[in-house]
């Protein structure tokens, strides 16, 4: 595709000459530039024409309503963090970067709300949250990179989904931007509005296919008195499923329920140089956070412990005694994706499960692992509290990234079918993007992608919104 000088004088008009970027002019470094139009997937190779940086909600309307004019397609960027390719642009597109939005516009006392840009970094969320006394629940390891525009249009849970629920619970209101370019509010002033659809919800998941989130308003809680964390080895994984059902038995809310395996420790504990938390190899381990409200919750929770390992649940546990040390058991799990993702080619599956169906799946997939994939590795974790696991293949080093993905994406269709015989998700949390939506069809019936491709088109008549993405 080529840009006219009028179009890119256009544009520059729009936003500034310090805004805008073009592939064929020289006003940034082409790494950079390309960073824009990808996300942690290594399949795909961004390729596209025009980079933008507005800052607020009617300049993201204005770009939308330029390319629209123009039929050129538009890639939505924030922090860039998935891992199913929702945010590469490899087709000429026009990306959007909400970078510069990231703003507070407003905060509710009385309600306990706070309204921000979409460009946020989700870690400045919650630092914004803590000074006016709140707290805000969503959290997982890209907080200090994810922007909470991308976590809503991902549906995002985290490692405390067990407890606070996805991120669509905490979203009270929304402005979008339509592929036309219209904008859209959905007023979140107010608990009680029960005037028919709650429109919000299509663009919560959508991965920007439907528009593009600039503003959002945000539901705020108390934060938990104190927590602590329990770190436990676990000898299988039936007894991971046993020692969850054990915490509905507790008074003690909890908070986090994860697990991994040995492999995974040991990734983290290599990459980060942190010690080994146990004396004896353990196949599972688990990570328990509770929140507590008094002294005496101490000794709730070595009665718990004492009672797991008497039942074998676990064959070892160590209680935090201190922020440093809890600090240090949760890097043990936020760890491993940094851990294996940096040092090396994984082919990432983010899937979910009905706890009860979990074990046998997993046998049968472990039968499916060791057929098609003799001599990979697989790094195996996830939240366990809310049936997510993250199945991640290892390449290994006598294999080129263009055969190993081969391979994987030959396999994948057995794995879907595995999850649609046990009523599973084929993505949790990672959404659909370009990875998976080929195969969404194992996860949603003829009719609801039907409805889909109607509500698409109601919204983005010309599919220019992250086109290629969800729908196949």
């Amino acid at each position: 595709m080529s840009i006219s000088q009028e179009n890119k004088n256009k544009l520059k008009s729009l936003l500034g000459e310090d805004r805008v970027f073009f592939k064929d002019e020289p006003q940034m470094d082409q790494a950079t530039f390309l960073s824009f139009g990808t996300d942690r997937t290594k399949v795909y190779v961004p390729d596209y024409e025009i980079l933008t940086f507005p800052k607020n909600t009617q300049e993201v309307s204005e770009i939308v309503k330029f390319a629209f004019e123009n039929d050129i397609k538009i890639v939505p960027s924030g922090g860039r963090t998935g891992y199913a390719g929702g945010a590469v642009a490899k087709s000429g597109e026009i990306v959007i970067s909400l970078s510069k939005m990231d703003q507070v516009l407003d905060f509710d006392p009385f309600f306990g709300s706070l309204t921000v840009q979409a460009g946020m970094i989700t870690k400045n969320l919650h630092k914004e949250a803590e000074e006016r006394g709140f707290y805000f629940p969503v959290d997982f390891a890209a907080t200090g990179s994810s922007h909470i525009g991308g976590n809503i249009a991902t549906n995002a849970g985290g490692v405390r989904v067990v407890h606070y629920g996805l991120i669509r619970q905490w979203v009270l209101g929304l402005k979008v931007v339509t592929g036309t370019g219209e904008i859209l509010e959905f007023n979140g002033e107010i608990l009680k509005n029960n005037t028919g659809y709650d429109l919000k919800h299509l663009f919560i998941g959508s991965e920007g296919t439907l528009g593009i989130i600039t503003e959002c308003t945000l539901k705020l809680t108390k934060k938990p008195v104190d927590n602590r964390i329990l770190f436990t080895a676990v000898p299988d994984f039936p007894s991971i499923l046993e020692l969850f059902k054990e915490t509905h038995n507790m008074s003690l809310p909890i908070l986090a329920f994860e697990f991994l395996t040995k492999y995974c420790l040991d990734k983290v504990i290599d990459h980060l140089h942190v010690p080994d938390p146990f004396s004896e190899v353990s196949p599972y381990y688990v990570l328990m956070e509770f929140e507590i409200a008094e002294e005496s919750d101490d000794e709730k929770l070595f009665s718990f412990l004492e009672t797991i390992l008497e039942k074998g649940y676990v064959s070892d546990g160590s209680l935090a005694q201190n922020s440093r040390q809890a600090e240090t058991f949760w890097k043990y799990r936020e760890g491993i994706s940094e851990s294996i993702s940096i040092d090396y080619t994984v082919h990432k599956n983010d899937i979910s499960l009905p706890l009860r169906n979990m074990n046998p799946f997993l046998e049968d997939m472990q039968a499916l692992l060791s057929s098609k994939y003799p001599g990979f590795e697989v790094a195996l974790f996830g939240h366990i509290g809310d049936g997510n696991l993250h199945l991640n293949i290892v390449k290994p080093k006598d294999l080129s990234d263009a055969e190993f993905f081969s391979q994987c994406k030959k396999v994948d269709p057995s794995m879907f079918e595995l999850l649609q015989k046990h009523h599973g998700s084929i993505s949790a949390e990672h959404g659909i993007g370009l990875l998976k939506k080929d195969f969404l069809h194992f996860s949603r019936s003829s009719a609801e992608i039907e409805v889909m491709r109607l509500i698409k088109k109601a919204l983005d008549p010309k599919n220019l919104l992250n086109p290629g993405k969800i729908l196949p």
